[in-house]
C-alpha cells in the first residue's frame, strides 16, 4: 500500500489511495499517516484517499473529497469535507470544519469538534434520519454553526453545546443540548433526549416529542415552541409574540405575559395563544383562564372543558359537538 509516513513537515500532498478496507476501518494501512510531533498543511484527499492524524500529530487546511477520509487522533484545524468524512476518534480534536454538500463529521465518544460549520445533512427533510451526511455527535460538539441544509444529529451519548441553527437547518437531539439558538432553524427532541436553555427567535422551532424534555426554553417574537403528547418544557420563557403549540397530553411550565402558566396532568391554566399558538383540550381534561390573542387557536375536544376563555380579535376557537365552552 502506497503510504507517507510523516514525522515532520508535509505542505500541499494530494493523497488518494489508503481506504482499501473502506472508510473508518482500522486495517487501512495506507495513505497519509501524521505521527506524533508531525503536521500536514493544505493537504488535498481524494476518492480513495485517507488522511490519518495520529495522536500527537497535527494536520491544517485539509480539504477531502467524496470518497476520501480523515481519521483522527490528533488535531485538525480548518478542513473542509467537499464530500468527504471525517471521522474524530477518541481524544481527537477538530477545530473549524466545514462540511459540505454530502460531507460528514463523526464524533465519537471521547472526541471533541468545535467552531464547525455545517451546510449538508437536512437535504431528506425535516426530522428525516438519513445519518450519513452532516454532523453525527456521539462525543462533544462545540459552537456548531448549522446553516441552511445543514443538519446535526446528537447521539444519545453525545452533547451538543452553543449550537446555532439557521433557517433550513435543524439539529435533532437524542442526547443532550446546551444553550442552542435557533434563528430560523428547528430543533427536534426525541424521547431521551433534553435541551437546555434553548432560545427560540423568529421563525424558529422547537419541538419536544414525547419522551423528550426541554428546559429553560425561551419563546421570542415569532418563535415557536411546540410541545407533543408526553413531551415535557419547563421553566419556558414565552415572550410576547411568542407561539405555544401543545396539548393537555403535555406537560408545559412556565411563564408568560399575563404570569405563571401550567399545562399538566390533564389541565391547562392561564395559557396565552397568539402569533400561530394553539391548545388542544382532549376529551375529559380542561383548560381555566385561557387567552385566545391574534393569530391564536383554542381547540376543545367533545368531552373537553374550557372555562374562563377570553377571544381577542384575530383569535380562533374550535369547539367540537359535546365540549364545553364558558
Amino acid at each position: 500500500h502506497d503510504n507517507q509516513i510523516v514525522f515532520g513537515t508535509a505542505n500541499g500532498m494530494t493523497i488518494s489511495t489508503g481506504l482499501e478496507y473502506g472508510p473508518d476501518n482500522e486495517a487501512n494501512t495506507g495513505g497519509q499517516w501524521i505521527q506524533n510531533g508531525g503536521t500536514a498543511n493544505n493537504t488535498t484527499v481524494t476518492g480513495g484517499g485517507l488522511q490519518r492524524v495520529n495522536t500527537g500529530g497535527s494536520v491544517s487546511d485539509t480539504v477531502i473529497s467524496a470518497g476520501g477520509g480523515q481519521s483522527l487522533q490528533g488535531q485538525a484545524v480548518n478542513t473542509t469535507l467537499n464530500g468527504g468524512e471525517q471521522w474524530v476518534h477518541e481524544g481527537g480534536i477538530a477545530t473549524g470544519t466545514v462540511i459540505n454538500e454530502k460531507g460528514w463529521q463523526a464524533i465519537k465518544s471521547g472526541a471533541v469538534a468545535t467552531d464547525t460549520v455545517v451546510n449538508t445533512g437536512a437535504e431528506g427533510g425535516p426530522d428525516a434520519e438519513n445519518g450519513d451526511t452532516g454532523q453525527t455527535v456521539y462525543g462533544d460538539a462545540v459552537r456548531t454553526t448549522i446553516n441552511k441544509n445543514g443538519r446535526q444529529i446528537v447521539a444519545a451519548e453525545g452533547t451538543a453545546n452553543t449550537t446555532v441553527v439557521y433557517a433550513g437547518g435543524d439539529q435533532t437531539v437524542h442526547g443532550h443540548a446546551l444553550d442552542t439558538t435557533l434563528n430560523g432553524g428547528y430543533q427536534y427532541v426525541h424521547n431521551g433526549g433534553t435541551a437546555s436553555g434553548t432560545v427560540v427567535n423568529s421563525d424558529g422551532w422547537q419541538i419536544i416529542k414525547e419522551g423528550g424534555l426541554a428546559d429553560f426554553t425561551t419563546v421570542n417574537q415569532k418563535g415557536k415552541l411546540q410541545v407533543n403528547a408526553g413531551g415535557t418544557a419547563t421553566n419556558v420563557t414565552l415572550k410576547q409574540g411568542g407561539a405555544l403549540v401543545t396539548s393537555t397530553a403535555a406537560t408545559v411550565l412556565g411563564s408568560n405575559r399575563l404570569g405563571n402558566f401550567t399545562v399538566e396532568n390533564g389541565k391547562a391554566d392561564g395559557v396565552v395563544l397568539e402569533s400561530g399558538g394553539r391548545l388542544d383540550v382532549l376529551e375529559g381534561h380542561s383548560a381555566w383562564k385561557t387567552l385566545v390573542d391574534d393569530g391564536g387557536t383554542l381547540a376543545v375536544s367533545a368531552g373537553g372543558k374550557a372555562t374562563g376563555v377570553t377571544m381577542t380579535s384575530g383569535g380562533a376557537l374550535i369547539a367540537d359537538s359535546g365540549a364545553t365552552v364558558e
